[in-house]
């Protein structure tokens, strides 16, 4: 073997194993083989991409948070994910009953997974908005719309004077947004004539957020949004202005 040719040899064997161990120690940064393990069975199992958000360490902690805080009968409760944790809303209505109870990443399973503590407090009303990480998530909206009737049938049946408010879920913007699947926006679409029939079904009210926040191409408009799904503070005024008579009457 001439010595260019041993070169060219000895170069590549050395790349290979710089990128194998770029490769583990990207591998490493990210969790070692359980990342591995999830990657690929989340691939196949959009379920299991539910499943495993509320049972992260940061859902688990927040959950338990939450069950340590005191309870009150006049609480005003914003529950959901992050859209809604994301929000000072005691703030924005300069009201302490306003309690914060979204989790980024949640999902509809992860909302009945802690309602048992939602509904402990008889809260005298409930703002909900859940359901786009499951689609983001690659849930099935027949599957979806399930676990949201079973939060609904909760509320009525073990908290029944709480008047609960049903929140549209909000358009993305599909060109922003790093899940670029176009079909979201259909889904979103569907699930939210499908949350209007459910809102008359169990006698609650309905709130539409989507529109107001659409442009001219049916998407989120740029100007309340950076990432194409979460809010800027503009996104968040548009919001406090749709339903404040609905929190202060």
């Amino acid at each position: 073997m001439n010595t260019p040719v041993k070169l060219v040899w000895f170069s590549s064997i050395l790349l290979n194993i710089l990128f194998i161990l770029i490769g583990v120690f990207l591998v490493y940064k990210r969790g070692g083989f359980p990342y591995i393990f999830r990657k690929i069975y989340f691939r196949w199992s959009p379920e299991s991409k539910i499943n495993y958000m509320y049972d992260s360490p940061f859902y688990r902690d927040k959950k338990n948070h939450f069950e340590t805080l005191p309870q009150s009968e006049e609480e005003i409760i914003f529950l959901g994910d992050s859209l809604t944790d994301l929000c000072e809303w005691s703030e924005f209505f300069r009201n302490a009953r306003i309690k914060n109870r979204g989790i980024c990443g949640d999902t509809t399973e992860g909302i009945l997974n802690r309602i048992n503590n939602i509904v402990e407090s008889k809260p005298q009303k409930l703002f909900l908005m859940i359901g786009i990480n499951d689609l983001s998530q690659g849930r099935y909206v027949g599957d979806l719309l399930n676990s949201y009737k079973l939060i609904l049938k909760t509320l009525q049946e073990q908290t029944p004077k709480t008047k609960v408010f049903i929140q549209s879920l909000l358009p993305v913007n599909t060109k922003k947004f790093l899940n670029r699947n176009p079909e979201l926006t259909n889904k979103v679409v569907k699930v939210n004539d499908a949350l209007k029939e459910l809102a008359k079904e169990f006698s609650f009210q309905y709130i539409d957020l989507y529109s107001y926040f659409l442009d001219n191409n049916n998407q989120l408009s740029a100007q309340y949004t950076s990432d194409g799904v979460h809010l800027n503070g503009q996104g968040y005024l548009i919001w406090k202005d749709i339903i404040e008579k609905d929190v202060v009457q």
